[in-house]
């Protein structure tokens, strides 16, 4: 348009000026439709340059007007929205000065004269061209960016929620596997303990049958005998079968362990309280059901071995570890000889990287177990 505009201001046209008009108005409508379908940016510069040597012809061929400089504002626009490359912005801003000078000196030597306010005032539509070039090719460059990043969050998310279902799936199983794993071992604790019980139990019911006659009296103490054994196997059947319920029907830890305390209550008379600190939450499961076990096994001892009358439960969940005390006020003990209870213990928290402690004196007795949470770590960087 502004190469018709150029031809009209002119009252009467050389057969030079018509050709290069025509060629100047199908070149530069080739070069922007080589711009619009080209993706690469290496190839931008060529179309510019050549827009560049048609705008100059101009001066040439009509040395008398100014209008060219608005070519060069609609090339800068070009110019400084599809090129990235800052070395070659400076090349065509420098090259464009030179022309500028060189065709402002061609004009006075042809025409005798130079309009300043003409060329000053197309000089800053330039400099406006060139700016909202660059505006518009930052404001395309940020969309391209968050478009690309919005792409990657995506992504991102979708690995996320993918990781996030494995992982609860894999904390499912590792639930399940931990109590099918805690199932199989209370059934041989049941086998060894309550199956001795059992087999004891029917020795002296066996011997009780025969002292009947010839020993009355040995026969009755054989029977109060077989009372104690049935009464002790009937607490114990159902203290560990208290672990064995379904997890479909899942109940908190404190939850767990007051029950355990309120049952051996019903059954013994054993007075118990029960204290809690922290966070249970960040007990794991497997964990969980050992200090359960380690509780049940405490009391029990506290009733069976050292008539006990009450016994204090204390909890305590720290950051870093879990450390649970069961003290009664039973009989004590000067040596201490762990038997298959203590040591099923010891090895209960020994699994998780624990500890255990026993601690009897003149009266009561201590089980102290410290059990350290799980800690994840991660270091990026570094050498």
């Amino acid at each position: 348009m502004i190469s018709y505009i150029y031809y009209t201001s002119v009252g009467t046209h050389t057969t030079a000026q018509l050709i290069f008009v025509i060629i100047a108005g199908i070149g530069f409508i080739l070069n922007h439709l080589l711009l619009a379908s080209t993706r690469e940016n290496t190839y931008y510069p060529l179309p510019i340059a050549l827009d560049f040597i048609l705008i100059t012809g101009f001066v040439f061929f009509y040395p008398g007007s100014a209008l060219y400089l608005i070519l060069f504002g609609v090339n800068a626009v070009t110019l400084f929205l599809v090129v990235e490359d800052k070395k070659v912005l400076w090349g065509f801003s420098l090259t464009f000065f030179i022309i500028w000078g060189g065709s402002m000196y061609y004009i006075y030597r042809a025409t005798g004269s130079i309009s300043v306010m003409e060329n000053t005032i197309n000089f800053s539509f330039i400099v406006f061209e060139a700016v909202v070039g660059r505006l518009i090719h930052k404001l395309l460059h940020a969309q391209a960016k968050i478009e690309t990043q919005y792409g990657e969050l995506q992504e991102t998310h979708s690995a996320l929620t993918s990781a996030h279902e494995q992982l609860h799936h894999y904390s499912k199983q590792v639930e399940e596997l931990t109590l099918i794993r805690e199932r199989n071992r209370i059934s041989g604790e049941i086998h060894d303990t309550v199956g001795h019980k059992m087999t004891a139990l029917l020795i002296q019911l066996q011997v009780a049958k025969e002292l009947m006659e010839p020993r009355p009296d040995m026969s009755k103490e054989k029977i109060v005998l077989c009372e104690d054994l049935a009464r002790e196997t009937l607490q114990e059947i159902r203290l560990s079968v208290r672990t064995l319920k379904d997890h479909d029907q899942p109940q908190s830890f404190v939850t767990t362990v007051r029950k355990l305390l309120e049952d051996y209550q019903m059954m013994t008379g054993l007075t118990a309280s029960f204290t809690v600190k922290g966070d249970v939450t960040r007990i794991p499961i497997s964990v969980q059901l050992d200090l359960t076990r380690v509780i049940q096994e405490s009391i029990t001892n506290a009733v069976r071995h050292g008539q006990a009358k009450a016994c204090s439960v204390f909890l305590d969940v720290s950051e870093s570890m879990v450390e649970i005390r069961i003290q009664d006020d039973g009989q004590g003990a000067a040596e201490i000889n762990p038997g298959f209870g203590l040591k099923h213990m010891r090895d209960r928290i020994h699994e998780h990287g624990g500890t255990t402690l026993f601690e009897s004196g003149t009266e009561g007795f201590l089980v102290k177990a410290t059990v350290p949470l799980i800690e994840m770590k991660w270091e990026m960087g570094g050498t």
